[in-house]
C-alpha cells in the first residue's frame, strides 16, 4: 500500500518539499550568521581595549614639511626610521600629513602618490606591530575663512584617504581629523560635529580623533565636552608651561623672549626678565613659573583632563608633546620622564613631538632619552 505522501498530487509534493528545503536553508544560514557574528564579537577588542594598546608613542615629523617640495617628501623612506621605533618600544607612530600640499592644483584632489604612500607606510608600521595615526596639518578653518568652500575641501581631503584605507586595520589605523583649530569655541565644536558627519557615512568603522580649539589645548577640550558620534577618540596637546617647552622658538617670539629655562625649577637658575616681556602675558608667566615648573603642576593638569574625560565617557589620548632642543638636557630628560609617567598614571596615551627633529627626544642622534625608558616599557604591557 502506498504511503499518504505518495498518494498526494505530485504538484502539492513537489511545492512542499521546495517550502521545506527554503526553511532549511534559512534556518542554516541563520545560524552560521550568529556564530559567525558571536565569534567576531568574541574577539575584537572594544573602543577602550583598542585606545589602552596604543601605548607609548612619538611623532614623525615629515611629511608635514610645506616648506619642502612634495617631490622630496614622497621620495623618501621612512622604513629606517619606522624599524628604529618600533625597536626602541614605541607602540605608536603620529604621522602629520599637509594634505594640502599634495593636491592638484586649484583643487581639493590629492594626488595618487601621495596616497600610495600612505598605504606603503601603514603596511609598513603594521608589519612592525605599530599603530598609525594620520593627522591633517595646516588646515586654515578659522572664524574667518569660507566655511563652506573649507568645510567641503576638508572633508573631500579625508574621503580620499578614508576610501584608500577603507576595510584595513581598524584597531591599527586611525584618523586625527584636524590638527589645532583656532576657531571659537562654540563655532569649532559645531564645525567638528558636521565634518565628521560628512565623512562617517562612508566608513563607520573608523576611529576619528578630535580635540579642542586654541590648538588642542587642554581647557578647550574640556570646553567642548563630548560629540555625538561614538566611535572618537579625545585629544590635547601638551606644552605646559609654555615658557619652558617653546623656549627660544622663532616662529612664537611673542611668547619666548627668554632662554635658559631649567625643568624642575630653580630658583637661582631663572633667567632675567626680558624688559620686552614687561606688562606682556609673558611676564605673567615668568612669574608662575616656580608652580608650574614642576611635577606637582603637571600631574595636577593630567588628573583634571582626564576625570573629566572618564566622568563624561570620553576616551582621551595626548597626540602630542614635548620639549624644544633649545633647553639643556637634562631639564628636557626630567620634563620627558614626568609628562610620559604622569600621563601613564591616568592611562593616557601619549604621543610625544617628536621623534629626531626640533623637539627631538634623542639625547644623541642615535639614543632617546634614557628617562623615556620606564615609560615604554610600561606602556608596552599595557
Amino acid at each position: 500500500m502506498q504511503s499518504i505522501v505518495e498518494q498526494l498530487d505530485t504538484h502539492t509534493n513537489v511545492k512542499i518539499k521546495n517550502k521545506f528545503s527554503r526553511f532549511i536553508i534559512l534556518i542554516t544560514f541563520s545560524l552560521s550568521l550568529l556564530q559567525f557574528t558571536s565569534c567576531t564579537r568574541k574577539g575584537y577588542p572594544t573602543l577602550s581595549e583598542i585606545k589602552n594598546n596604543l601605548g607609548g608613542g612619538t611623532n614623525l615629523s615629515w611629511f608635514e614639511h610645506k616648506w619642502s617640495s612634495p617631490e622630496d617628501l614622497l621620495n623618501t623612506d621612512l622604513t629606517p626610521k619606522l624599524n628604529q621605533i618600533a625597536q626602541q618600544g614605541f607602540k605608536t607612530v603620529r604621522l602629520p600629513v599637509a594634505f594640502d600640499l599634495f593636491v592638484y592644483p586649484n583643487s581639493s584632489t590629492l594626488q595618487p602618490q601621495l596616497l600610495t604612500k600612505l598605504k606603503e607606510i601603514y603596511f609598513t608600521c603594521y608589519n612592525l606591530k605599530l599603530h598609525l595615526i594620520i593627522t591633517y596639518h595646516y588646515g586654515i578653518f578659522d572664524d574667518n575663512s569660507l566655511y563652506n568652500t573649507e568645510m567641503n575641501h576638508v572633508s573631500w581631503l579625508w574621503k580620499q584617504v578614508q576610501q584608500n584605507f577603507k576595510g584595513h586595520g581598524y584597531d591599527y589605523l586611525f584618523f586625527e581629523l584636524y590638527n589645532e583649530p583656532t576657531m571659537s569655541a562654540y563655532r569649532w565644536k559645531l564645525t567638528a560635529e558636521k565634518l565628521i558627519s560628512y565623512i562617517r557615512p562612508e566608513d563607520p568603522n573608523r576611529i576619528y580623533i578630535i580635540g579642542g580649539t586654541n590648538y588642542n589645548g587642554l581647557n578647550d577640550l574640556i570646553e567642548m565636552g563630548k560629540l555625538s558620534d561614538d566611535k572618537l577618540f579625545y585629544t590635547f596637546h601638551f606644552y605646559e608651561p609654555y615658557i619652558f617647552t617653546h623656549q627660544g622658538a622663532d616662529w612664537t617670539k611673542d611668547k619666548t623672549y627668554m632662554q635658559g629655562f631649567t625643568y624642575p625649577y630653580k630658583r637661582r637658575k631663572m633667567p632675567p626678565m626680558s624688559k620686552d616681556a614687561i606688562g606682556t602675558s609673558v611676564e605673567k608667566d615668568y612669574n608662575k613659573y616656580y608652580y608650574e615648573g614642576t611635577k606637582r603642576y603637571i600631574d595636577e593638569r593630567m588628573d583634571y583632563v582626564a576625570n573629566f574625560c572618564a566622568q563624561n565617557k570620553m576616551l582621551l589620548v595626548c597626540t602630542e608633546a614635548g620639549v624644544i632642543d633649545v633647553a639643556d638636557p637634562d631639564s628636557r630628560s626630567n620634563y620627558l620622564k614626568d609628562i610620559t609617567l604622569s600621563a601613564y598614571r591616568y592611562k593616557i596615551p601619549m604621543m610625544l613631538w617628536d621623534y629626531d627633529q626640533r623637539f627631538s627626544i634623542h639625547q644623541d642622534p642615535t639614543t632617546i632619552f634614557p628617562s623615556l625608558h620606564k615609560w615604554l616599557k610600561k606602556s608596552k604591557k599595557g
